[in-house]
């Protein structure tokens, strides 16, 4: 979505797709930045807002629940382990 705006220029960030993304709260634990630019400030200002909307509602990634769950311990084969094995 940020770089079908009509203002973008640049977009700098390290997450890409498959990436852990973590909230983040100040600029030193941002997942980027962006660059906007255009003669017309009003076209920057909707920009920015259609940004801090995506920020306001979490829709600057598109999330997947990570499927990588612990199994049950029955479906684990721990029948093979032994304490002697341990120790």
């Amino acid at each position: 979505v940020i770089k079908k705006l009509e203002s973008f220029v640049y977009l700098e960030t390290g997450v890409a797709t498959g990436s852990h993304v973590e909230h983040t709260v100040d600029l030193v634990t941002s997942v980027g930045s962006v660059i906007l630019l255009h003669q017309d400030e009003d076209v920057v200002k909707k920009d920015i807002a259609t940004i801090r909307e995506l920020e306001k509602n979490n829709k600057l990634f598109d999330f997947v629940k990570n499927s990588m769950m612990m199994k049950a311990v029955s479906t684990l084969n721990f029948q093979n382990l032994s304490l002697s094995n341990v120790m």
